[in-house]
């Protein structure tokens, strides 16, 4: 079996460039904190901005949980495997945080938190014969974008047509590895960062904790926020952003030229020609050897004309895959 860590850090995978022909193995890196017991759905249900009840009938939910000042402590995936075991994939840095916070609330439920991220291996699988990989080795099909299913005990989820979010039983990682790529080119992290960002999907990093409210990074366009749940820390705020405030920020995509071959981190400012932060970096990801892309969350009137500070480059706006309301639009 290939060391996970040193194909997710590897700089000649680091900078592979996509084409649109090649179908693509990407070791993820990943957390993943377990919630198990009875009480476990309604305990999330009163923590979280998606509703947990859309977990029912193998669907995967984007979702956060917030402070109570609506600011986003994590982005995860859940899926819930059986009526008393919800699993959410999280960032790698933020397990012990979500552990935390969570903890604080789960004392009176009849459930219990788990870091099982040592349980399972990340493993995206992208490009045009991707439905045909995941077919051929895990032998389950699966129509319909959010969709999850169970293959031994692995637990894949197509995230679009051309992609799929595996989590491989670690007892049983080797075989699928060794399954999947002959058929496939081995790429990093990085790649799969890329299609996020196409995607437009944020994330929240340790640098950007407690930074963003879930509107911020665009969770109100991707389902990440069901307004009509009910209560959760953190909803008066979020709620009120919705129904009372005019929205002035929404995240954004760009692409940029690399200065000295760095990609800008997670919480970087970005700056208006005068010098002023209008915005800040979400995730950003290697395009070719000569430019990146990234999603930031930026102040709306200010997207046009941004810069990454020290590179005097204008950053190029980019399409995404949703509209960004405009502000006499509803969000």
């Amino acid at each position: 079996m290939p060391d996970w860590n040193a194909l997710l850090t590897d700089i000649h995978l680091t900078q592979t460039i996509a084409t649109a022909d090649a179908t693509y193995a990407i070791p993820l890196e990943q957390g993943l904190i377990e919630i198990k017991g009875p009480d476990a759905a309604k305990f999330l249900q009163g923590q979280v901005t998606c509703d947990v009840n859309g977990l029912a009938n193998h669907k995967s939910l984007l979702g956060a949980q917030c402070n109570i000042k609506g600011r986003m402590l994590l982005c995860f995936l859940a899926v819930q495997t059986d009526s008393e075991r919800i699993i959410l994939r999280v960032h790698s840095g933020l397990v012990a945080n979500g552990l935390s916070s969570l903890g604080k609330y789960i004392v009176f439920s009849k459930a219990k938190l788990a870091d099982v991220t040592s349980n399972y291996l990340g493993l995206g699988i992208a490009g045009p014969n991707a439905t045909q990989v995941i077919s051929d080795v895990f032998a389950v099909n699966i129509a319909e974008n959010g969709e999850w299913q169970p293959a031994d005990n692995h637990i894949i989820t197509r995230i679009d047509e051309h992609r799929y979010e595996c989590w491989l039983a670690a007892d049983n990682a080797e075989s699928i590895w060794q399954q999947v790529t002959p058929n496939t080119i081995i790429a990093s992290q990085n790649l799969w960062n890329l299609f996020n960002i196409q995607a437009g999907i944020g994330d929240i990093s340790p640098e950007t904790y407690e930074t963003f409210t879930p509107q911020a990074i665009n969770f109100q366009l991707v389902n990440g926020i069901n307004f009509r749940k009910g209560c959760y820390t953190g909803q008066e705020i979020v709620a009120r952003l919705h129904y009372r405030g005019t929205l002035k920020r929404h995240m954004y995509r760009f692409e940029f030229s690399l200065t000295d071959n760095l990609l800008p981190a997670s919480g970087t400012e970005l700056k208006n020609a005068a010098g002023k932060t209008v915005g800040e970096v979400i995730v950003a990801a290697y395009k070719n050897p000569d430019s990146g892309e990234l999603l930031a969350s930026v102040v709306d009137d200010e997207r046009v004309a941004i810069y990454l500070e020290n590179n005097p480059q204008k950053l190029s706006l980019l399409a995404l895959p949703y509209a960004i309301p405009t502000p006499n639009e509803a969000d």
